[in-house]
């Protein structure tokens, strides 16, 4: 059962939680790259998914939270939340990835908060679409662009259109995830992420465990990437998602989207990548569209 709606401020909490989900994200690109050089997609997804889901359930135990009965109707919302947040869109990410590069694939699942707003406005009370927030999701969707290089576009709708079609998939379940995550019944945090996980990691167990048993010569180092992606980037990055989506919603959690290869691009640089002059300009386009999302829309309706 839900509680009464009550208005919510975005203020400096939510922005902190924004910015900490925005580091874990993209700083799982790097451990990502990695991590598949020896260890198969299918394979990580599965470990990551199953670490996280333990590692979360066991904090939430901890803390005094259990999960609900088998027959609580809140595990289908998991069950939603855990194939179109982690399932499928890791699932489609990492295939159409065979065939396209990855700065393309990153423009495309940009498009994930264009999505989000539509279906927010359609299905979340209080989230209102304004012309100055759509100006600055399209002003912060080209900063992507320009960030991960205009170059890629021209590979846009050739002969790896179903893959291209794939991550824009990919795009639309995070969006559906974000708006599940906001109307899902009233569920503390650290349960609603170990749910979603759980069913996550049933959903991959199949494909898991086929590329597990046929994998040879794992690097040392690939697993302890693997159980960094399943702390860090999924068990963590699951709970403070459930939190900001449910008090700040989906359209500012959406935002992430486009901070996101700005910490990608941060992780580079640590781990000694070059950056040129067109990402500094990226980073001022990025924000000035997110300054322009977030300034029309600063009072939300807080389902918790």
């Amino acid at each position: 059962m839900t509680s009464t709606p009550t208005p919510h401020t975005v203020g400096p909490r939510d922005w902190a939680a924004l910015l900490l989900l925005t580091v874990l994200w993209g700083s799982a690109f790097a451990f990502i790259k990695h991590s598949v050089e020896t260890l198969p997609p299918g394979a990580l997804i599965f470990v990551r998914l199953s670490l996280a889901a333990l590692a979360l359930t066991v904090w939430a135990h901890m803390r005094g939270r259990r999960l609900p009965p088998l027959n609580d109707r809140r595990w289908l919302w998991m069950a939603g939340l855990g194939l179109f947040g982690n399932a499928l869109p890791f699932f489609l990410v990492s295939w159409a990835q065979l065939y396209i590069d990855s700065a393309l694939a990153g423009i495309l699942v940009a498009t994930m908060p264009l999505v989000t707003v539509g279906l927010a406005h359609a299905f979340v009370p209080g989230e209102r679409m304004t012309l100055r927030a759509l100006l600055g999701l399209i002003v912060g969707f080209a900063g992507v662009i320009l960030l991960l290089g205009p170059s890629a576009l021209a590979a846009l709708g050739g002969a790896d259109t179903l893959a291209q079609l794939a991550v824009i998939g990919a795009a639309t379940c995070y969006a559906i995830n974000a708006i599940q995550a906001r109307l899902m019944p009233d569920t503390s945090p650290s349960v609603a992420g170990a749910g979603m996980l759980i069913m996550a990691t049933i959903f991959t167990l199949p494909l898991g465990i086929w590329d597990l048993v046929q994998v040879e010569n794992v690097a040392p180092s690939a697993w302890l990437a693997a159980a960094w992606l399943a702390l860090g980037p999924t068990a963590f990055a699951s709970v403070i998602l459930m939190h900001v989506a449910r008090t700040a919603g989906p359209n500012f959690l959406a935002v992430a989207n486009y901070l996101t290869p700005i910490a990608a691009l941060l992780t580079g640089l640590v781990i000694g990548e070059l950056v040129g002059w067109t990402a500094a300009l990226a980073l001022v386009v990025i924000l000035t569209g997110v300054w322009l999302a977030r300034g029309g829309n600063r009072t939300l309706r807080n389902r918790v």
